[in-house]
């Protein structure tokens, strides 16, 4: 087995990290925007079984994407940036305006 091959054959067969909460977390070098966003989404919902249900995902895709082994497509990806993005308020509109009126 070449070496990079037995890297991806090891990679494989690593232990994953699940927190306290069951929502899987990817190992130091595979972590990605999108596993940090996915995993706190996890812990948002509750666990895999309520995220994949949200984003309805097979439960197998999505700890596929916890654990950085392949990444969502974009529009699951933002459905799950929605979960941790605190909504949009008064205080977001007014510093929008003020930005607006600096630019003009």
């Amino acid at each position: 087995m070449s070496g990079a091959s037995a890297a991806l054959h090891h990679r494989g067969m690593e232990e994953f990290a699940v927190s306290e909460d069951g929502c899987p977390t990817a190992p130091s070098p595979a972590v990605t925007v999108h596993t940090r966003v996915l995993h706190r989404a996890c812990q948002v919902l509750g666990g895999v079984d309520q995220l994949a249900e949200h984003l309805r995902v097979s439960k197998t895709m999505l700890r596929r994407w916890l654990e950085g082994e392949d990444v969502p497509p974009s529009v699951v990806f933002l459905k799950a940036v929605d979960l941790i993005v605190p909504p949009w308020g008064p205080a977001d509109d007014a510093h929008a305006e003020s930005i607006r009126l600096r630019k003009n």
